[in-house]
């Protein structure tokens, strides 16, 4: 099953390189609610960027949480098998639209109990090197929806459309950020 093609993820370790921040989250916040809820013994970081949610839960659960991310070389290799919970934030409108069932039957396989979605559905700040927006789909929930529940065998039992938006420091423009959330249990 195709994932991604070599030319993207070069385009991945390119922005990876050049923005230090990228893909670095940490912190829980919305996270912690459904940690809480399901006490999930191991994790999965989807799309981890450099760790940094996966060195928060592994702080709190006693190094129970791996990453995968094949943009960034340290979490390039793929899982070996599911987790209870797998995170993914801000990942799947970054993926190759050709790629995204593929992507998201991926995921079904690596969790068994819970998975948390966070997806953006704007345009993002960023760019990647070739000059495309890093938001390769940018989609509302409607579209999202019936696509997590063909590929993913699970039951939505949380779902959040949040409103938002960032202010471009140079131009002052206001943009949206926009966010789709998505709880699924098997």
């Amino acid at each position: 099953m195709t994932l991604y093609s070599k030319d993207y993820t070069d385009q991945l370790k390119q922005l990876h390189e050049k923005k230090k921040t990228f893909g670095s989250r940490t912190g829980l916040g919305d996270i912690q609610q459904w940690v809480d809820s399901y006490n999930p013994k191991t994790f999965l970081d989807y799309g981890c960027g450099k760790g940094g949610l996966v060195n928060t839960l592994n702080d709190i659960s006693s190094n129970s949480c791996i990453g995968y991310d094949p943009g960034y070389e340290e979490y390039a290799v793929e899982p070996d098998g599911p987790a209870e919970m797998l995170i993914s934030t801000d990942v799947l409108e970054h993926i190759e639209p050709e790629f995204v069932a593929n992507v998201l039957q991926h995921m079904d396989s690596l969790f068994t109990r819970v998975a948390y979605l966070l997806i953006a559905t704007c345009p993002a700040k960023k760019s990647l090197p070739d000059g495309r927006n890093a938001h390769l789909i940018q989609e509302e929930p409607d579209w999202w929806r019936p696509l997590i529940l063909e590929n993913i065998n699970a039951n939505i039992v949380d779902e959040k459309y949040k409103l938002g938006t960032w202010t471009n420091k140079k131009t002052g423009q206001v943009n949206a950020n926009n966010k789709f959330i998505v709880v699924l249990e098997k």
